[in-house]
Parts: C-alpha cells; sequence; structure tokens
C-alpha cells in the first residue's frame, strides 16, 4: 500500500507542481479581470464536464477491485459512457456558443474538458488494477508536456483564448499518447451499443449524482460570484482556489489507495481496521497541516505567487485554509461510505448539503462578497461531515461519534485567531 501511495504521491506532485504553475502564469499574465473571464468559462464548461464523468471513478475503483477478471468490460462500457455524454454535451454547447459572450472560451475549455473525462477513465483503471507506476509515469509526463504549451503560449504574450485552446492542445495530446499504451495493458476494449451503455448509467445513477453534487463547488463557485460580486471578485477568488485545489490534490491519492482496500473488506471475512484508522490520520492531519499554512502564511503565498494586484485575496486565505481542514474531514467519512456501499446515503447527503450551501451562499455572497460564499461553503461542509458520519458510526460499533465532533472542533478553534 505505501508504494502505491508513493506512485500516486509522485504523479500527484508533478501534476500539482505543473498544475498550480500553470495557473499562476495565467492568472499573473491576464490580471484579474481577464483571469476572472477565463476561470468563469473554465468553471462553467467544467460542471457540463461533470455530466460525462458520471461519477464513474469510484465504480471502477470499486468493482474492478471486486472483480479484477472483469476488467476489459468494465473499462469498455465506462468508456462508451463517457463517450456518447461527451458528445450529447459538445453538440448542445455549439448551439450556445451563437449567442455566448465568449464563444472561443467555451468551446475550447469545454472540449478539453471532455477529452480529460475520456483519459480519466484508463488512469482510474491503472488505478484499480494497481498499476500505479505505470499510471503514475503516464499523468507526470503529460502533466509536464502541458505546462510547457500554455507557458509558451503565456511567455509569449497570447490572449485568453489563445491560451484557451493551448490548453485543448495538451489535452488532444495525452488522449493521444495513452490510447495505444491503455490497449496493449488492457486488451481490445471497444465502444459498446447504446443498450449496454444505457444499463450502465441506470446502474451507476446514484454514483453520477453524488459526483455530480460533490464536484459542482469548485466550478459553481464562479457563477454565484459573478452574480453578485462581479467579474474581478471571480478572479480574485479563483486564484485562491488554485492553491486551494492544488493541495486538494492529495485526496483522491488517498481515496484511490485506500478504498479498494476497503471495498474488498466489504466482501470478505478479514477485517483489518488499521486500514480504516489509517484512512482517518491520512486525511485529518494532512487536512488540518495544509489548511493552517494558508491560514497563518497567507501574506507570502499571495506576495509570492500573485503580486501587488492580487491583494484583497490575503484576507480570504484564512477562510480558505478552514474550509480545506472541513473538506477533509468530511472526505474521510465519504470514502469509507463508499466503500462499504451507501452510495445512496451519501448522494442523499451531499444533495442536502448542497442545497445549504447555495442558499447560504446566494445571500452571503450578495451581502460579503467572496468572504461570504467561503464562510457559507464552510458551514454546508461542516454540515456535510456530520452527515457522513453519523452514518458510518450507525454501521459501525468501533467508531466513536464523540471523538470525530471533538477532532473537527479542536481543529477548528485553531483557525480562530486568523479568522477574527
Amino acid at each position: 500500500m505505501f508504494r502505491n501511495i508513493f506512485w500516486m504521491g509522485f504523479s500527484s506532485a508533478v501534476r500539482l507542481g505543473t498544475g498550480l504553475t500553470l495557473f499562476v502564469l495565467i492568472a499573473r499574465h491576464l490580471g484579474p479581470e481577464e483571469f476572472g473571464h477565463y476561470m468563469f468559462w473554465y468553471g462553467t464548461t467544467f460542471l457540463c464536464a461533470l455530466l460525462a464523468n458520471y461519477g464513474l471513478g469510484n465504480m471502477l475503483l470499486k468493482e474492478i477491485a471486486q472483480h479484477p477478471e472483469n476488467v476489459t468490460d468494465v473499462l469498455s462500457e465506462s468508456l462508451s459512457l463517457r463517450f456518447l455524454l461527451s458528445i450529447a454535451i459538445l453538440l448542445c454547447a455549439l448551439v450556445i456558443s451563437a449567442v455566448a459572450d465568449r464563444p472561443e472560451l467555451l468551446l475550447a475549455l469545454l472540449l478539453a474538458h471532455l477529452i480529460e473525462a475520456v483519459s480519466d477513465t484508463f488512469y482510474v483503471t491503472y488505478r484499480a488494477v494497481g498499476h500505479y507506476a505505470r499510471e503514475s509515469q503516464l499523468a507526470a509526463s503529460v502533466a509536464v508536456m502541458q505546462l510547457i504549451l500554455v507557458a509558451a503560449a503565456v511567455i509569449t504574450g497570447q490572449s485568453a483564448g489563445v491560451i484557451a485552446i493551448t490548453f485543448l492542445a495538451g489535452k488532444i495530446a495525452q488522449l493521444a499518447l495513452i490510447l495505444p499504451v491503455s490497449r496493449r495493458a488492457f486488451g481490445a476494449f471497444s465502444l459498446q451499443s447504446p443498450y449496454t451503455t444505457f444499463k450502465l448509467a441506470l446502474r451507476t445513477k446514484a454514483y453520477a449524482i453524488d459526483y455530480f453534487l460533490g464536484s459542482v463547488f469548485g466550478n459553481i463557485d464562479s457563477v454565484v460570484i459573478r452574480t453578485f460580486a462581479g467579474i474581478d471578485a471571480v478572479g480574485i477568488y479563483q486564484s485562491g482556489m488554485r492553491i486551494f485545489q492544488g493541495g486538494n490534490q492529495l485526496a483522491p491519492i488517498l481515496s484511490n489507495v485506500f478504498l479498494p482496500e476497503i471495498a474488498k473488506q466489504a466482501v470478505s471475512k478479514e477485517k483489518k481496521p488499521h486500514i480504516t484508522l489509517g484512512l482517518q490520520a491520512s486525511f485529518l492531519v494532512y487536512g488540518l497541516i495544509f489548511g493552517l499554512f494558508m491560514a497563518y502564511f497567507s501574506d507570502q503565498i499571495v506576495n509570492f505567487a500573485f503580486g501587488e494586484s492580487y491583494i484583497q485575496l490575503i484576507a480570504l486565505f484564512p477562510f480558505f485554509g478552514l474550509l480545506f481542514f472541513i473538506r477533509f474531514f468530511a472526505a474521510t467519512w465519504g470514502v469509507i461510505l463508499t466503500a462499504t456501499g451507501h452510495q445512496k446515503y451519501r448522494a442523499k447527503s451531499t444533495a442536502i448539503h448542497l442545497v445549504f450551501a447555495l442558499s447560504a451562499g446566494s445571500y452571503l455572497t450578495w451581502e460579503l462578497q467572496a468572504k461570504g460564499w467561503l464562510i457559507a461553503l464552510i458551514l454546508a461542509n461542516i454540515l456535510l461531515g456530520m452527515l457522513y458520519m453519523m452514518r458510518v458510526v450507525r454501521t459501525s460499533s468501533k467508531i466513536s461519534t464523540i471523538l470525530g465532533v471533538c477532532t473537527l472542533a479542536a481543529g477548528i478553534l485553531l483557525f480562530v485567531p486568523r479568522l477574527i
């Protein structure tokens, strides 16, 4: 397991470093307003691409781990579903682009996200069968190539539209690289019939709902903030979110490694409580350390990464840090629920969390601008973590609610001096 974590950590470190550098370069080059336009369309198209992703990552990890002999069939079905959904979404976008204010950003970034969803099918399959080294090598190589392409566009002073097209070119190159390699690794996978694809969509709809609702906040925030605070606020906020999302890259590493192991326990008589405890400790310790780093070193991070034009971001960083810790607290329980077959409950809990966040977030953003949105997300994620934890506690007598609540409260107290 530790070797798997190493390889996942290696590729994620490369992707984190290149991705963070990429967005920092774009932010400094475009400035808050134009970067706000870029990130608004980046977030909007990502929301659309979530429909094509369909939350199949956790399904692939769980089902292939439990039935490795079916890897080619599961991969083929997943590819077929993501491909068909991508075509439908792209056709709708072509119609909408006729009235969009930045059609070049809409189409280029949407197509890049859709291609990424297809490529991700292969990456997850590598993890599910235990080929962490191969997946890490491919992902790291592609990340470096992506950085070189986009950095060249930034250094030569290109517009936001050209940068988006360059971003798309990197995603196309990624898919061209991973297709032949994956065919040799998994055999002759192919697109399935619409009937087979439709059956998969029905069978995995709980994964799709949970994934969409759980992922929506990284990008719907641009829509809410633009509506109530303006495009400049989007640029400032999304700059901070790049650091947040960069640190968040460890979450899928840990879940991709621990989820298959916990899923195997769910169908076997052998129980290994240290695996669940290792998951919880890893999430909580990392979430707390990175969150406190954002909260207590906000001046240094903003000045080094973004410069004087983003000075308003400093006041937001302590709230980003607290949100980071609470997100990891909730994610700890969420991974356990998925691995033990409680996906429907997780989807319902995430829906409650979404409704609360959008309702409170719209009002607080109108009152407090971007800070209000962050406060709403903090409250919503506390609610989500509590809902997840209560379900896990009810299904396991070895986990204490009091311990979980005390851990959350102790962590929050460490952020209070920077929030006041």
